[in-house]
């Protein structure tokens, strides 16, 4: 089964069974909807209905249009469908049915005098009892005719009543109709020559202004030049500010830094290791520009061959230099590597200084490394000045561009102006033909006519109240009033309705239903002398109805035992008083007579009961081995059941649960398991305190011991949820305390029979004729018996 089926079917079947368990409310509405019906049906007042129907047609409908009107058209159109709903309105409307009040004189009649008698309004009263519809029925549904009718107590009185509703209809329209083409021809003739003078006037003025503009239009948007232009101005700016601002720091930066070392302390690396890469590239176009003006064209005709090794010598040197810059940068200046590479830049200066050539070394100047710097400082100087000149004439340019912009956005803004006039006089233009349009004066009543089809008569039959129609509507009433209150007492009833809703509420399957004791009757049963408590039955009738009730609920935790190796078993309730003692008592009973050594802990610290169940001392006992590491020789007695051995409550503390909580517990648990073949342990009540939920852990099943008629939905829900906030699932349930008042609210499912279950129904026919008692072991309360190895 998927899960939205194991979440839906539930409700499902709730909602079945609430109606099942509670048919009697259903059947309760149902009958008083249906009375409640007949009852209306005999004391209403009969209602007789008259009605009429109207054929509605149009003469024409092109002179209000036009003003005019063709031979084609005389002859009169087909109605439209809005124009008859147009009249259904106007038959109903107030101003109407006022006028066939003074025509008819209504309110001389009985109804009409009665109403107003109790401070009404005949009109409110007409329009209560007047109703109007297309009287057009199957294949006549589109035919243009209206049908009216009125209910009135007197059948003469509903018939006067629709005479004079038609004849105020009728005489309003006819009215209407005589003068409405000229007075719609008038009203178009001078809407148009108002409007369209105005609209004129508007779109003339408004392209004026477009044309008067330097501006482009592109659908609503302009085209600004200016603006444009100044957006240019302003990215070639920004361009020319960062290059400016980018020279000025690089003179800056030699200009600093020649003034803190001095002219003497600066060689030529430190003059050349200002300059960066792209700089000695300027520079040297620039020597070559320099070097070609000094020397003459003769000397440069006559040797090109010398001219240009001269010139790769001094690139070589150039590029030394820069060599020897980078190596000082990234070594240090005492580094063997810049030493060498300066011994070379010697070398490289003598071969040039040795193999130039003899004119050469006249007519050509050698330019040192600080008057390279110099050109230099000054290349700068002419670069910045130029900037700040192109920056001076582009932010100038600029500011005019964007004062220009400014006008272009205004009178943008003005034309908008003019535009939103110009909408704003089509906009009326086009209101007021709607509006013309609308007019009753244009359409709707322009040459109407109205021929009456059937005149109003008396009726001879009353239209209300109809029994049909009040039975089943009665019926369906009073089904829907029985359901709802079938699911309210289901709802507000919180106990368990059947053995199902009480398995899914707890989660685990119903073991056993204990019947009420009968503790007078019981106690007859007692041997005298006997200290056993006369509700363990399964002590003293082994063979009654009872204990075989409890041998049930032993048979199906033997098989659990058996599935899942249960040898510790905890027993609680949601409740005091839910019988939980005396039902582990029975079942220790009941284990015992298997042949299993059985051993019974009263856990319960707070109202301990199985010492005095038993008729044995309630001391030494679990709290003597939880406090004082008392041995379970001493603290263990052997009941007077064979196989069963009990552990009471001990000496009293204050300090239950802290005890309970203790690893003390665990241990006398781990004990117990060496020497018994079950641990059976009776603990208090969950909603009362919390010492079930530190047991429940420490064991391996756990039981729920509860009564229905003591218990609702909710404690029981409660306690559940107590023991699944720590992980712990019932592994059964034992419904205890059933009697009779609980058949009522309680279905036993597969166990209902004629005496608490199928046990009580058959146990008459089984039940051994000669009956032995039940064996003894005598037990001195002050001693204790040895305990099984």
């Amino acid at each position: 089964m998927d899960d939205n089926n194991f979440e839906t079917s539930p409700l499902e079947l709730n909602f079945l069974g609430a109606l099942r368990r509670r048919w009697e409310y259903v059947v309760f509405g149902t009958m008083l909807g249906v009375a409640l019906a007949i009852l209306y049906h005999f004391t209403a007042t009969r209602m007789y209905e008259s009605s009429i129907e109207i054929l509605v047609g149009q003469r024409s409908s092109e002179l209000t249009n036009s003003g005019t009107m063709t031979g084609a058209h005389a002859s009169g159109d087909a109605i439209q469908e809005d124009q008859l709903a147009t009249h259904m309105r106007l038959i109903s409307g107030r101003l109407m049915l006022a006028e066939a009040i003074k025509l008819g004189k209504l309110d001389q009649l009985a109804s009409f005098r009665e109403v107003l008698a109790d401070g009404g309004n005949a009109i409110d009263y007409l329009l209560k009892n007047l109703e109007v519809k297309r009287g057009g029925e199957g294949t006549a549904r589109d035919a243009m005719v209206l049908r009216a009718s009125f209910r009135d107590p007197s059948p003469e009185a509903a018939a006067q009543v629709l005479s004079a509703v038609y004849e105020s209809y009728r005489n309003y329209v006819e009215s209407h109709s005589e003068n409405t083409s000229e007075q719609a021809a008038e009203l178009i003739e001078e809407a148009r020559k108002t409007h369209e003078t105005e609209l004129a006037d508007a779109d003339a003025e408004y392209r004026q202004f477009i044309q008067s503009v330097p501006i482009l239009l592109d659908g609503d948007k302009v085209q600004d030049i200016h603006k444009d232009r100044m957006i240019k101005l302003e990215a070639e700016l920004n361009l020319v500010r960062n290059n400016l601002a980018e020279q000025q720091s690089r003179l800056e930066v030699i200009e600093n830094y020649l003034k803190r070392l001095g002219k003497e302390k600066v060689n030529e690396a430190d003059h050349l290791s200002l300059l960066s890469q792209k700089e000695v590239e300027r520079l040297k176009l620039f020597l070559d520009m320099t070097r070609g003006e000094a020397t003459s064209e003769a000397f440069q005709a006559e040797q090109p061959l010398r001219a240009e090794a001269a010139r790769v010598q001094y690139n070589r040197l150039l590029e030394l230099i820069q060599k020897e810059r980078a190596l000082s940068d990234a070594y240090g200046a005492g580094h063997p590597l810049v030493e060498a590479a300066r011994k070379e830049i010697q070398i490289t200066q003598q071969f040039m200084e040795s193999n130039a050539p003899e004119a050469a070394k006249v007519t050509v100047k050698k330019l040192e490394p600080a008057e390279m710097l110099e050109t230099y400082t000054l290349l700068l100087r002419n670069d910045i000045a130029e900037l700040e000149k192109r920056k001076s004439i582009l932010a100038r340019d600029s500011e005019a561009e964007l004062v220009e912009a400014k006008l272009i956005e205004n009178q943008f803004m003005k034309g908008n102006s003019l535009r939103a006039r110009l909408s704003r006089a089509q906009a009326r233009y086009d209101q007021v033909i709607l509006r013309l349009q609308e007019l009753n004066l244009s359409k709707s009543y322009a040459g109407f006519s109205t021929d009456l089809l059937a005149s109003p008569e008396p009726a001879d039959r009353h239209s209300w109240p109809k029994l049909p129609l009040i039975g089943g509507l009665g019926l369906f009433l009073g089904l829907g009033l029985g359901i709802a209150l079938a699911l309210a007492a289901d709802m507000l009833d919180s106990t368990f309705t059947d053995v199902a809703d009480l398995e899914a509420s707890v989660g685990a399957t119903v073991i056993a239903h204990v019947p009420r004791f009968n503790i007078k009757k019981l106690a007859d049963d007692v041997e005298v002398g006997s200290s056993i408590s006369p509700s363990l039955v399964a002590y003293h009738s082994p063979r009654s109805a009872e204990s075989e009730i409890y041998r049930v609920a032993r048979t199906s935790l033997l098989v659990s035992n058996r599935k899942e190796a249960v040898r510790t078993i905890m027993n609680t309730s949601p409740q005091p008083g839910d019988g939980k003692s005396t039902t582990i008592s029975n079942l220790a009973i009941s284990f015992a007579r298997t042949g299993k050594r059985v051993l019974l802990i009263d856990a319960d610290l707070r109202r301990p009961m199985i010492a005095k169940l038993f008729g044995v001392l309630d001391q030494p006992g679990l709290t003597d081995m939880l406090t004082s590491d008392a041995p379970m020789s001493q603290t263990v007695l052997q009941s007077n059941v064979g196989n069963l051995f009990i552990m009471p409550n001990g000496h009293a503390t204050s300090q239950p649960a802290e005890l309970l909580e203790s690893q003390r517990l665990a241990m006398v648990l781990r004990e117990a398991k060496e020497r018994f073949d079950l641990i059976l342990i009776d603990a208090p009540p969950l909603l009362a305190v919390t010492d079930p939920a530190i047991i429940a852990p420490m064991v391996d099943a756990v039981l729920l011991t509860l009564q229905i008629a003591k218990n609702g939905r909710r404690p029981v829900e409660h306690a559940v949820k107590i023991l699944r906030d720590i992980g712990v699932t019932p592994s059964g349930v034992l419904v205890n305390g059933v009697d009779s008042s609980a058949h009522k609210s309680y279905s036993y499912g597969a166990y209902k029979g004629d005496h608490y279950g199928y046990v009580g129904h058959y146990h008459a026919k089984y039940s051994a004729s000669n009956i032995d008692a039940p064996s003894r072991v005598v037990v001195d309360k002050a001693g204790t018996s040895p305990l099984p190895r």
